[in-house]
């Protein structure tokens, strides 16, 4: 378990509730990643949301041709792993730790179950899913214009 305390430093988690933090706290989990260790894979199921306490982290896509890109770099504060909150639940690229990284892991199947006993919680987690995923296409945009 990690501390509400340590969560409620996060944005995705200043808003909610003491209680309810409380119960994400007990299902989340320190997760340490050393550099160059592939976080998941694209395609696989997203059994965690996970939130960087400290580190770095690379997006990356597999190109038609077959070449790997890194569409971004996620670094202390940013969410992996979004799909463990959106159906079908599968991860849409690979994560691979640029330097060691610490990771708070939330249980995708318990976040979820709270946030359907939890409305508020959901809103909020979604609310800030949207803004993640908004900015992160505009990246992905970015460096794949980039390649031409």
């Amino acid at each position: 378990m990690i501390s509400p305390e340590t969560l409620r430093r996060y944005p995705y988690f200043a808003e909610i509730d003491e209680a309810c933090l409380k119960a994400v706290a007990m299902h989340t989990r320190e997760t340490h990643v050393p550099a160059g260790v592939q976080i998941f894979g694209a395609g696989e199921p997203a059994a965690h949301l996970h939130l960087i306490l400290h580190g770095e982290v690379d997006i990356r896509y597999v190109l038609d041709r077959g070449e790997l890109r890194t569409v971004d770099t996620l670094v202390d504060g940013d969410i992996l792993a979004w799909s463990a909150l959106v159906e079908p639940h599968r991860t849409t690229a690979s994560a691979v730790a640029r330097r060691e990284t610490s990771l708070a892991s939330i249980s995708a199947p318990e976040l979820r179950a709270l946030c359907e006993e939890t409305p508020l919680l959901g809103y909020h987690l979604m609310s800030g899913i949207a803004k993640l995923l908004a900015h992160r296409l505009e990246c992905t945009c970015v460096q794949l214009a980039v390649v031409g």
